[in-house]
């Protein structure tokens, strides 16, 4: 009896472990800022080990896609132009559409990332193409979903790059304001949709991270979390959207949803936790940096802004106290026009590029 109680505390201590490192680790925040009619505003950290050689990438109407290496692939040709976020200019992570959509992949978790609930006859899509998926196709939230729902099957699969591409979940908005996040929890796709849904963070599941927010419905700001776990980043991004107050111009708006970012944001050098999910990570993705200089330990590496009613996109690097930006009605998106990117976006403070960084967009050859 003595031995099993002391397996079963070893058991018990080591679930909680891996509980608490699932928390900490790979610490990104998305927040969206729909209470106020014309400012629909959201914005996003990436927390990394590091800054995946980010690219901007603007895409045209009319560019053919397919969306996995399954036989059963689905494929589309792009219906809406877009500005996006692609790690090691190869994934796409984060960016908006012409029509006010937008969409953001962030670290999760939890137990097997493919569908094996529901859609077993459809198109396999793969992670790699989520977010392009979504942005290329739609105009509205509701129509992402129900595209999700019914025509094709999710499947988180890992690529050769300096990202983890097999471990993500989605969160997608609108200029009305709905929203929705798309998880995979053990085969089963889960899909929340509502404006209720302004906070994505990392795991627990996202039914989990509501129930816990539920402890601090009466709480004043001494009794809200400070720390990085995902969970307190979760209450601490609600608790400050609840509190942003109606802004009175755009740019107001967009200050004040990267301050809500801003307030879960880390410094660089942040110490991992060197044996969990950290050190697996960096293990299996750390071989394909690059660009190994611009590692400088776990940080938020950049942060990004779509302003779904004002059809602006903004980035602001960890190497720069400025940010830049592109406008939606600046660019040509017409069928025709070739793919555009800025690559190595993260070295605009370097290069010295300041405001809007649309000029530096070369087009694929």
């Amino acid at each position: 009896m003595k031995s099993l109680n002391k397996t079963l505390l070893t058991v018990l201590v080591g679930a909680a472990l891996s509980t608490a490192l699932i928390s900490s680790a790979q610490a990104c925040t998305r927040a969206f800022l729909n209470q106020y009619p014309g400012y629909m505003v959201s914005a996003r950290n990436l927390d990394f080990f590091g800054p995946v050689d980010p690219a901007l990438v603007i895409t045209p109407r009319g560019v053919a896609h397919t969306g996995s290496d399954a036989k059963n692939a689905p494929k589309w040709v792009t219906k809406y132009g877009s500005v996006v976020i692609y790690a090691d200019n190869e994934f796409p992570m984060d960016g908006m559409n012409e029509a006010g959509l937008a969409g953001h992949t962030q670290y999760y978790t939890n137990g097997k990332q493919v569908q094996t609930v529901g859609n077993k006859d459809k198109p396999v899509l793969e992670s790699r193409a989520w977010l392009s998926y979504v942005l290329d196709n739609f105009a509205t939230v509701n129509d992402a979903v129900n595209a999700i729902q019914n025509n094709v099957r999710l499947q988180a699969k890992k690529m050769p790059i300096d990202y983890a591409t097999d471990t993500k979940h989605l969160a997608i908005e609108d200029k009305t304001g709905d929203s929705a996040i798309i998880e995979i929890d053990n085969g089963k796709v889960n899909i929340y949709h509502g404006k209720q849904y302004r906070v994505m963070t990392n795991p627990p599941s996202i039914a989990n991270q509501m129930k816990n927010l539920e402890k601090y419905k009466n709480a004043d700001l001494e009794q809200i979390p400070g720390g990085q776990d995902a969970d307190q980043r979760f209450v601490r991004a609600t608790y400050d959207l609840d509190h942003v107050p109606q802004p009175d111009y755009k740019s107001q708006a967009q200050g004040f949803i990267l301050a809500v970012v801003s307030n879960n944001a880390e410094a660089p050098g942040m110490p991992d936790d060197k044996i969990g999910m950290d050190a697996a990570i960096m293990r299996d993705y750390g071989k394909y940096t690059v660009r190994k200089e611009d590692n400088k330990g776990n940080a938020t590496y950049f942060q990004t802004i779509s302003d779904l009613s004002h059809g602006e996109f903004y980035y602001k690097s960890l190497f720069s106290p400025s940010i830049v930006y592109v406008k939606m009605n600046e660019i040509n998106f017409n069928k025709g026009q070739p793919v555009q990117r800025i690559v190595h976006v993260n070295d605009y403070g370097k290069n010295g590029w300041e405001g809007n960084v649309l000029k530096y967009a070369a087009a694929d050859k």
